[in-house]
């Protein structure tokens, strides 16, 4: 199980997260007033309320399956982000088709039967949904020029069911899109999908490094139109524009880095994720009940 982690820093933010608030527009403007000012001058600013956003990263098989998920679970009143990652192998029942592993849910039913699985298993609502695919990642890396990743250890895999080939050779250099995409979807190690969500938080690190470079602000435009063709959300506009600025001082809020807890385990010759599902409702419960903590000690004050 990974060690939760707080940091007042943005520097495990998932990629995902510019995916869905389109934060790269927002991150291109350098004068925060001029962009507050504009926003709430044009079309007005309500800040989110706390919120769980589901995040789909889509394989490339037919039917496609859930590669990546993460719940994205915002405390606005606390200043909280959650980023809690379920591994795709997750042992889990999804409505009208016993148990079974989670990405499987997404095969079957789609974004719809996905969520109806993470609600009815985690007793939460989940209102808003973000589908996100490889290509669209892939050119995003490139138009950002590449990102800078110290690679741990040799990476070789072939998977012909997938048309994947990873090959990547350890050391410190810059992954273009192709290759950035292999280093994330890698997980043909003895930690498998726990290992691969390791290295996503590494080499997220990195992508926020290098949309915080200068040089590449002039590339925000294009970087931002590719961005809009690799997503399918059921956000509009509106809430897409005040959650971007609910987000714009990231290095001031707390973010918390987590995964499903439980244990590797085999079913009839088939590998799991075998959840705790009781520790995963009281870890989220728990992180949107420090709101009420907050609220009495400005009630008491």
């Amino acid at each position: 199980m990974i060690k939760r982690r707080r940091k007042k820093s943005y520097k495990y933010l998932y990629l995902i997260i510019g995916f869905i608030i389109g934060g790269i527009l927002f991150f291109g403007l350098n004068n925060h007033n001029v962009r507050n000012k504009l926003v709430q001058t044009v079309m007005g600013y309500a800040p989110p309320e706390n919120t769980t956003i589901l995040i789909v990263g889509q394989d490339s098989i037919k039917p496609l399956r859930s590669d990546t998920i993460i719940l994205l679970c915002l405390n606005t009143k606390s200043e909280e982000i959650l980023l809690f990652s379920i591994p795709r192998d997750t042992r889990i029942e999804v409505p009208g088709n016993g148990y079974d592993k989670v990405n499987h849910s997404y095969a079957k039913g789609g974004i719809q039967l996905l969520k109806e699985t993470i609600e009815k298993n985690l007793n939460i609502p989940v209102p808003y949904t973000v589908e996100i695919n490889y290509q669209g990642f892939e050119k995003v890396i490139d138009l950002l020029g590449g990102v800078e990743i110290d690679v741990e250890s040799d990476m070789k895999y072939i998977d012909r069911a997938q048309d994947l080939v990873i090959d990547i050779s350890a050391g410190k250099q810059r992954l273009k899109g192709d290759k950035a995409l292999q280093y994330v979807r890698f997980r043909n190690d003895r930690l498998g999908d726990i290992g691969r969500i390791k290295r996503q938080q590494n080499f997220l690190q990195a992508l926020f490094n290098e949309i915080d470079n200068p040089l590449n602000l002039p590339k925000m435009p294009q970087i931002i139109q590719e961005l809009r063709h690799a997503l399918v959300t059921n956000f509009s506009n509106e809430e897409l524009i005040n959650l971007g600025l609910w987000f714009k001082d990231l290095n001031e809020r707390v973010m918390i880095t987590d995964m499903m807890p439980g244990e590797a385990t085999y079913i009839e010759g088939v590998s799991y994720w075998e959840p705790d599902l009781d520790t995963t409702k009281e870890l989220i419960a728990e992180f949107f009940l420090k709101e009420e903590k907050v609220e009495e000690q400005l009630n008491e004050s």
